[in-house]
């Protein structure tokens, strides 16, 4: 080929001959720059997939801690199956502590309207302020001990 047939395809393959952004150079055919841009963004982008995954994991792990808790504190539906129905209601144990409590309240209560007729009201209220007494001793005592007292 003459020159002036090699200056048309460099200026072909190049699209400009003055040199500024060639797209293949004759003398070293790798960009070196664009090539470190591309390895600094796959870099860049695969750290950011990283974090991502670690904040999704950590959140993830979060959630589900703190539904357990929810779950444990307020109850859950136990599958008797193999399939998903039928289930049973599993309380929690806010609805085990409370339900106690009401249910040993509820028996006093039945119990004193028997036994005392009319004077079960002052009954009543005797349990239930002896009830308060013990709990407030008993929330105080633990108090002390957790605050470093005796």
């Amino acid at each position: 080929m003459s020159a002036s047939g090699s200056d048309g395809l460099l200026e072909f393959i190049n699209g400009d001959t003055s040199g500024a952004v060639p797209i293949l150079n004759a003398s070293n055919p790798v960009n070196w720059g664009k090539l470190g841009q591309s390895i600094g963004a796959s870099i860049l982008a695969t750290v950011v997939v990283g974090v991502t995954n670690i904040v999704a994991a950590i959140s993830d792990a979060v959630t589900s801690i703190l539904g357990g808790l929810a779950t444990f504190l307020t109850g859950f539906e136990v599958s008797l199956g193999v399939g998903r129905y039928p289930t049973a209601e599993a309380p929690g144990l806010i609805e085990l502590t409370i339900g106690g409590i009401g249910g040993a309240y509820g028996s006093a209560f039945e119990f004193s309207s028997t036994q005392f007729g009319v004077l079960a009201l002052p009954v009543n209220v005797g349990i239930v302020l002896a009830s308060v007494y013990v709990l407030s001793v008993g929330l105080q005592a633990a108090a002390s001990r957790l605050l470093g007292g005796g």
